[in-house]
């Protein structure tokens, strides 16, 4: 059974709502900026897909990328695991590359 993170996106635009992104394909989650995180999907040997989530703030202690990778630790397969962001952060955009 799948295993998918939940993240809800918050503005206005056609990706405001909840996401969600299959975690067995999960490959790397990398805070790039204060305001980026990018989880690369895929497999060795195959070409791979990024998400970027573009969030208000990188948060002190977790980080998104903490954030994340608690959710992903969280359940065993076959369950959808909501990200719960840092207090004060939210998420505004989501984009697959």
């Amino acid at each position: 059974m799948a295993k998918f993170l939940s993240i809800y996106v918050k503005n206005t635009g056609l990706t405001a709502g909840v996401r969600l992104i299959n975690a067995d394909q999960i490959t790397t989650v990398a805070q790039t900026a204060a305001t980026t995180t990018v989880i690369t999907l895929g497999q060795a040997g195959a070409s791979f897909d990024q998400v970027t989530l573009t969030h208000t703030s990188t948060g002190t202690t977790p980080s998104v990328r903490d954030a994340i990778n608690a959710a992903l630790t969280a359940v065993p397969g076959g369950q959808v695991v909501a990200v719960d962001l840092p207090e004060g952060i939210s998420c505004t955009a989501i984009a697959l590359a």
